[in-house]
C-alpha cells in the first residue's frame, strides 16, 4: 500500500519533469514540458544554465544536453525522437533545434493534431519524420539560428548568426546562411 502512494505522489503531486545535474540552474522565464511524464526522457548535464524552453513532444523524444552547457533565453528545443547537446557547447537566444517537422504537411492531419493539442494534448501516434539531432562538443550557435532535423554539428565548430542548418556541419569551421554554408575552416585563415 505504501508504494502505491508513494508512486500515485510522484506521478500526480511531486513528479519531477527532467533531471538536473550538479550546479545547474533553470531560470525564469525557462519552460521545461515534459509530454512522456517520464523525468529521464530530459537530462541536463552538470553546471548548465538553461534560460529557454525543452520540450517533449507526446509521441516521444529525448534531450540529452552535456556538462557546461548554455541555452539562451527565447531559444527552443523541441524533440520527438532525440536531440542531443554534447558537453561546453553554447546557444544563444532565439535560436530553434528541433527533430522534427512539428506539424504534419497535410492540412487535414495539422489540423486534427491542433484540435488534439487543445482538447487532450498533443497526440501519442503521430509522424512528424523525425531524424535525430547531435550537437557534438564546443560548439557555438549563434543568436537567431534554426538547427534542423537529421542534422549532427561537428566538434568544435561555430554557427553564425541568423543561419538556418539544414545539413550536418563538419568539425572545426565557421558556417553561415541561410541555407547555411562552410565561411571558413577555424585553424585556417
Amino acid at each position: 500500500m505504501i508504494k502505491f502512494l508513494k508512486r500515485l505522489y510522484r506521478r500526480f503531486i511531486k513528479t519531477p519533469c527532467c533531471i538536473i545535474g550538479k550546479k545547474s540552474a533553470v531560470y525564469d522565464p525557462t519552460k521545461i514540458i515534459n509530454s512522456s511524464n517520464f523525468p529521464s526522457t530530459i537530462k541536463i548535464g552538470d553546471y548548465t544554465h538553461i534560460k529557454g524552453e525543452l520540450f517533449i513532444f507526446g509521441h516521444g523524444g529525448k534531450i540529452e544536453i552535456g556538462d557546461y552547457c548554455y541555452v539562451g533565453e527565447n531559444t527552443r528545443i523541441w524533440s520527438g525522437i532525440s536531440i542531443k547537446i554534447s558537453d561546453r557547447v553554447l546557444i544563444s537566444h532565439n535560436c530553434n533545434v528541433f527533430d522534427n517537422d512539428t506539424h504534419p504537411l497535410d492540412p487535414a492531419a495539422r489540423h486534427d493534431q491542433f484540435k488534439t493539442i487543445i482538447t487532450s494534448g498533443h497526440p501519442r501516434n503521430i509522424n512528424l519524420n523525425d531524424r535525430p539531432v547531435l550537437i557534438e562538443e564546443d560548439v557555438l550557435i549563434g543568436a537567431n539560428c534554426s538547427i534542423l532535423k537529421g542534422v549532427t554539428i561537428g566538434k568544435g565548430s561555430v554557427i553564425g548568426t541568423g543561419s538556418v542548418i539544414t545539413r550536418s556541419v563538419p568539425p572545426g569551421v565557421i558556417m553561415a546562411g541561410n541555407p547555411a554554408k562552410i565561411i571558413r575552416e577555424i585553424n585556417k585563415k
